[in-house]
């Protein structure tokens, strides 16, 4: 009995809620649609705006990527410029300072080739001296011959030889001597 005492409970329940309990089953069923309806819009919303997203990220990403490619590039091109820059320069400084080098060199060159022309001259000059020198003297000994040498012969050879030295003439310094000083 106790079994159909709940049969009749679960009957009288039925008469009393079974036309509310199916509207609150069609309206949980009306809703779980809706639900789930929202759920599938929600989710094809976020499947687009993370599609979006990541369709922007990675043209972001490409954009950065090729900037970054264009200042690479950019210091590439300024670098290369400043080293063709620096070897030119160099270049140029070497060349201007072999130039400077060779002149100097030829500088150098022509000036000891003007001493060395200079020297020979002045051994030229000092072999004729001495040779003019060695004549007076023996020009001298030989007026002298077997005479005594006086003080004064021997005065006038060393006067000129002196004057031989100097490079003047005793014949010119006499005749200065012998003009009257005016007063």
């Amino acid at each position: 009995m106790a079994d159909n005492n709940v049969n009749n409970v679960d009957q009288i329940r039925e008469l009393i809620f079974g036309s509310q309990l199916k509207e609150f089953d069609e309206r949980f069923e009306t809703l779980s649609k809706t639900l789930r309806s929202v759920e599938e819009k929600m989710l094809q919303t976020f499947k687009e705006s993370h599609t979006k997203l990541q369709r922007e990220t990675e043209r972001s990403l490409e954009a950065l990527e090729q900037k970054i490619d264009n200042l690479s590039t950019a210091t590439q091109k300024e670098r290369n410029k400043l080293k063709d820059l620096i070897d030119t320069t160099d270049e140029t400084l070497q060349t201007q300072m072999t130039n400077q080098k060779n002149e100097f060199l030829t500088k150098l060159k022509i000036m000891k080739e003007n001493i060395e022309d200079e020297n020979e001259k002045m051994n030229k000059s000092l072999a004729q001296m001495k040779s003019q020198i060695e004549s007076a003297l023996d020009k001298g000994l030989a007026d002298l011959g077997e005479e005594k040498l006086s003080r004064d012969a021997m005065a006038g050879m060393l006067l000129e030889v002196a004057m031989k030295i100097q490079g003047t003439d005793v014949n010119t310094l006499l005749t200065q001597e012998s003009k009257p000083e005016k007063k």
